[in-house]
């Protein structure tokens, strides 16, 4: 089934105590796949922010008509974090009862996160039920009817997501078939050298955070 895509507008919804009071669709992406131009689910296979879930991910096309990209919904530190943003301040590797692996210098990963006060289509899934097709592969992807609508909830409006995120941060998806990072409305990085390589590409409004 295709579902509807329609606009999305959060004009006036904002919470104003939070710094990404503005924006409510965020996606994070290496440095060096982070052109001035339209990006798409075809990954570079040398990209390490490739999706591993190749069977869900190829369900939810099945479901969608599209192959996705994934965008968290919401405007709290905690929405934030599924875009997976602040992994690339992570020192360890690899840590176990015996021995703790750190990060050694030029194996930190830069990663560029591009923030939407709106974005014009896509299809919201509900974040936390995603989890029942990630973890569905022993049964070979094959999802209930009532798990399919616990994901998609195809009677909620815009607003009723929005109330949704705004209740319960860090459960809601945005996916769309694929994203202009030209119009982002906020891009953030981790340092100046960063900074200048977007702006030099013609980003603007980029900041470290």
């Amino acid at each position: 089934m295709r579902l509807k895509m329609e606009r999305l507008n959060t004009q006036g919804s904002e919470n104003k105590e939070s710094i990404w009071s503005q924006y409510y669709f965020h996606h994070a992406r290496l440095l060096e796949y982070s052109p001035f131009g339209i990006v798409t689910p075809k990954y570079d296979p040398n990209d390490p922010d490739i999706q591993l879930e190749e069977g869900a991910n190829k369900w939810l096309e099945q479901q969608i008509g599209f192959a996705p990209i994934f965008l968290a919904v919401g405007n709290t530190e905690e929405d934030i974090y599924m875009t997976g943003y602040q992994n690339q301040w992570r020192r360890i590797l690899t840590q176990s009862k015996d021995e703790t692996i750190y990060l050694q210098r030029g194996q930190f990963l830069n990663r560029v996160l591009f923030s939407f006060k709106d974005i014009s289509d896509g299809v919201f899934i509900d974040y936390m039920n995603w989890f029942i097709v990630l973890n569905s592969g022993y049964r070979d992807y094959q999802i209930r009817d009532y798990e399919i609508r616990s994901i998609f909830r195809k009677s909620w409006s815009i607003s009723d997501w929005l109330r949704y995120t705004r209740r319960d941060s860090h459960s809601v998806t945005l996916v769309v078939p694929q994203l202009d990072l030209t119009k982002a409305d906020h891009v953030s990085v981790r340092n100046k050298t960063t900074k200048l390589i977007l702006e030099n590409l013609g980003f603007r409004n980029v900041e470290r955070r």
